[in-house]
């Protein structure tokens, strides 16, 4: 804490105990020797560094002033330093906050995004093919082939489609979904069931053609089931794509190659005579060029 004594120079000094007469001041202490103030002139004043006017001699001591009173220019001058620092810092990073922002000039007008999007190419316009009446899965195919997604709204694809969304014979864009609407697949009878499941199963161990495989489902001396269960269970194996008949004229004709020797006119006999294999001419013909013939 300051020290708020007064600092007083030896010298004579008004005596106020005593109007009229001076003390004699050591430096330190006042004296007992005292004289008329007319033999030494007016006492010098004193500057107190805590006080607002100089004192003489004898007066009473000044109270210290504040601390806050007698730093009352450093407090302001330490205020304004702070501020100016804060603004300094305030300033940086706005700069900075501002270098982080793209400037609005820079953005393109939602007017010249437009603009870029009107001057896009259009997609290339592209006829639709007429799927009506085919099955789902060879309508997917066409379409798929012309650049169109298909959706088939999760209808069986062995059966026809009854209604494409975009008309056969319209143009669209490239890639855009034809919706298709299927036939809805029957409930099968106990006895299509049936003939389904034997139909499968004698394609699987060997080699029939339509006609011998529809006679080996009705006949007395094969399973005997009903003509219309019969050609269901083929027509279901067809639709689906589960048999290939000239397949199975190519391997008829390599398993008689296989038991003896056949000109090509003869294998041709055995493959299509209806005391033989039955395929068809053009499947007969498959058949043989299948096999080297």
């Amino acid at each position: 804490m300051d020290d708020a004594r007064p600092v007083y120079a030896p010298g004579w000094y008004p005596d106020t105990t005593a109007p009229g007469f001076e003390r004699w001041f050591d430096g330190a202490a006042w004296t007992q020797h005292t004289r008329p103030t007319e033999a030494g002139g007016a006492a010098p004043t004193h500057v107190d560094e805590t006080a607002d006017t100089p004192r003489a001699a004898g007066e009473p001591a000044a109270a210290p002033r504040r601390w806050y009173a007698r730093k009352a220019i450093i407090i302001p001058v330490a205020v304004a330093a702070s501020v100016v620092v804060i603004s300094s810092l305030s300033v940086a990073l706005g700069s900075s906050r501002r270098s982080d922002i793209t400037p609005v000039a820079s953005q393109p007008l939602a007017s010249e995004a437009g603009a870029e999007k009107l001057t896009e190419t259009p997609e290339p316009l592209v006829t639709v093919p007429n799927v009506v009446g085919i099955s789902g899965a060879e309508a997917t195919s066409a379409l798929s082939a012309a650049g169109f997604t298909v959706d088939l709204g999760g209808g069986d694809p062995t059966m026809p489609v009854v209604t494409q969304d975009i008309a056969g014979g319209s143009q669209a864009a490239a890639g855009a979904t034809v919706r298709l609407t299927l036939e809805e697949k029957p409930a099968l009878s106990l006895g299509q069931q049936n003939a389904l499941r034997s139909a499968t199963q004698y394609l699987g161990f060997m080699h029939f053609s339509r006609a011998g495989l529809l006679e080996q489902l009705t006949s007395e001396y094969g399973e005997g089931y009903p003509a219309e269960d019969a050609e269901f269970a083929i027509a279901a194996l067809e639709q689906a794509g589960k048999v290939d008949w000239n397949a199975e004229a190519a391997e008829a004709a390599q398993s008689y190659l296989d038991m003896m020797a056949f000109s090509r006119d003869g294998l041709y006999d055995q493959l299509t005579s209806e005391y033989g294999e039955g395929f068809t001419p053009e499947q007969a013909n498959a058949g043989l060029a299948a096999v080297g013939y």
